[in-house]
């Protein structure tokens, strides 16, 4: 089976397919090292008009299935394998999510155009309406704040939302449109020091989330895949309270959890993914051990050097990072430079293992 993916960064997406024994192609704006060696056939996208996509997809030949990314979901294609376009519009748009998981009684953050944010109370979350990854989320926490917020030329882009205090995770679910599966819980890792200066930047996750609010994560997810028809991978993001989970967000795509899911579950989640649209659900995944994923950001531009991609190059073929730059690319500041990847008996152990690499790339790329 021919597969094509086109996203910004589809590394993760296109290793998962070739491991399970897809013919792969991609479109994407990194063409990491790990990426192209796993796809077929893979080119850059870079500032391509919509024409020049779809002239560069004819290069491929026939293909039997196309995944799209974020920021490409309008291109038209007749065997895509993802949520209609209609459903992935109703879950982007975080003012419509929150009206609709409000009428489901689902707990959720109170959440305003930003024009009306007044009616919440300090401090609250300010976000784009539509998109994740939080690298353009803030807090504000006074009305002088919110007044120059409101005042920018982008205001219009931006919603507030009540800031939720707790810890961020995640259910990664495999849906068939009127039933789902949660495959697993993750932990995300948000704005860690080390790997960002960004507050509320992804930085990746860990697999699994051990939490006593289990079968409430679990119990929101599915209904959720049910109610919006969910199909393939998709994630529902939480923060969890002392009182319970709280929904965040509503990702109708893969998500950065692979890594960590096929690590410590050892499943595929690109064959279990295409398998959803013949109406087959995978079994919840047992996790084997604990696999922590860290993406390393760049504080300032960057060139990657001799010395940094030989040492990506040995990480990458001992499975201990992914995304790997070519040599010679430039990361702007803020940029998301490479990922790291370790397992571990606990939690604790992997985590300790991530940091210490992380360290060691950071002293080589002194960012």
């Amino acid at each position: 089976m021919n597969i094509l993916v086109i996203g910004n960064s589809t590394r993760s997406i296109v290793c998962s397919a070739t491991r399970a024994g897809y013919t792969v192609y991609a479109l994407d704006n990194f063409c990491d090292v790990d990426m192209r060696n796993c796809a077929d056939k893979a080119f850059l996208l870079g500032n391509a008009s919509e024409k020049k996509i779809y002239e560069l997809v004819q290069t491929f030949g026939e293909t039997d299935g196309v995944i799209l990314g974020p920021g490409f979901e309008g291109l038209k294609f007749k065997n895509i394998l993802g949520n209609r376009n209609e459903v992935a519009e109703e879950v982007n748009n975080k003012l419509k999510l929150a009206k609709k998981l409000r009428s489901l009684g689902i707990p959720h953050p109170e959440t305003e155009p930003l024009s009306k944010a007044s009616k919440l109370k300090f401090p609250m979350m300010i976000k784009p309406g539509y998109g994740s990854g939080g690298i353009r989320n803030f807090v504000v926490k006074d009305d002088d704040g919110l007044a120059a917020i409101q005042s920018r030329s982008e205001a219009s882009e931006f919603i507030a939302q009540e800031f939720v205090e707790g810890v961020p995770c995640s259910a990664s679910l495999i849906g068939t449109g009127d039933d789902a599966c949660v495959i697993a819980l993750n932990e995300q890792l948000i704005g860690i020091p080390g790997l960002t200066r960004l507050p509320f930047a992804y930085c990746g996750n860990v697999t699994p989330f051990i939490t006593r609010f289990k079968n409430e994560m679990i119990e929101y997810s599915e209904q959720i895949a049910f109610e919006f028809g969910l199909k393939g991978s998709n994630g529902v993001d939480f923060i969890q309270t002392e009182k319970g989970m709280v929904v965040i967000e509503v990702n109708p795509r893969f998500q950065g959890s692979l890594d960590t899911i096929e690590l410590s579950c050892r499943i595929n989640i690109f064959d279990a993914h295409v398998r959803s649209f013949s109406g087959d659900l995978p079994k919840p995944g047992k996790h084997k051990h604990f696999a922590v994923r860290n993406i390393l950001y760049a504080g300032k531009s960057i060139q990657v050097n001799e010395r940094l991609f030989k040492r990506l190059i040995k990480c990458m073929k001992m499975e201990r990072a992914a995304d790997i730059p070519e040599k010679g690319w430039i990361a702007r500041e803020y940029e998301p430079l490479t990922t790291l990847l370790e397992t571990g008996r606990t939690r604790e152990m992997a985590i300790e293992k991530v940091e210490r690499s992380a360290r060691y790339i950071r002293g080589i790329t002194e960012v």
